[in-house]
């Protein structure tokens, strides 16, 4: 099985042929489909769903974007998420590419369908899911207590948890397992990574695929916080255990 991933490295692919230019690299494990996507500057995705929950996160760009007729520019450090069957669209209004980690569950493929001329596909509730985070806003939490000086902000949907994790410099996450999947992208920094016995030094642009219980462990390297992107499935929470 193969766990580490280079998105320089990765084929490119359209990921909404027929209503989007969004193009990017992805994988796809047996819960979670995670990848790095980009939009060109001055193009839109047009309305369209699909029967898998969708969390992002920007990197870089702004768009002003629509879910069920709820619309919020967003840019660097905002979460954006999409309920299974939201209809959602989005726009770039920045000169530069638009670009995004996202994250959805294998109810579906990373594909969504044209939405026509409708602005809803959901139920409203009261009680909702938000839509739209400021991660700067969020508050800071322990992310592997008793194994890990992890920490940062996440959201739980129905199917995934998604956030935005840092490591300090000059630490380490001792080895721990979990029963759910993990999907990783390295924002910044560096780590020598551990899954199940094979190691790889992890950089900045790497996709990490860490399987349901398999045993992993990372140590920083250099003087820079290592910072990443995760999400996994909420077959069992943030927290590992550890092994």
């Amino acid at each position: 099985m193969q766990y580490f991933y280079s998105t320089g490295e990765m084929e490119k692919n359209l990921a909404g042929e027929g209503y989007s230019p969004a193009k990017g690299s992805w994988v796809t494990g047996e819960k979670i489909i995670f990848g790095l996507i980009m939009i060109p500057g001055g193009t839109k995705s047009d309305p369209h769903s699909h029967p898998n929950e969708q969390f992002s996160i920007v990197l870089g760009g702004q768009m002003r974007v629509t879910i069920e007729g709820e619309t919020q520019i967003l840019s660097k450090g905002n979460i954006s998420y999409r309920p299974a069957n939201a209809i959602h669209s989005a726009e770039v209004i920045s000169g530069e590419d638009y670009i995004f980690v996202t994250a959805k569950d294998t109810a579906w493929g990373i594909q969504g369908t044209p939405a026509g001329s409708a602005t809803h596909g959901i139920e409203a509730k009261e009680d909702r899911i938000p839509f739209y985070y400021d991660t700067a806003k969020m508050e800071n939490r322990l992310a592997g207590e008793g194994y890990s000086p992890a920490n940062g902000a996440w959201v739980t949907g129905e199917r995934l948890i998604f956030g935005d994790i840092t490591i300090p410099a000059g630490t380490k996450a001792d080895p721990h397992s979990h029963p759910n999947e993990q999907m990783i992208f390295v924002r910044s920094g560096s780590v020598d990574m551990t899954i199940e016995g094979e190691s790889h030094r992890v950089k900045a642009g790497d996709i990490i695929h860490v399987p349901a219980n398999a045993v992993h462990s990372a140590v920083t390297v250099g003087d820079e916080d290592y910072k990443f992107i995760t999400a996994k499935d909420t077959s069992w929470g943030i927290q590992g255990t550890p092994a």
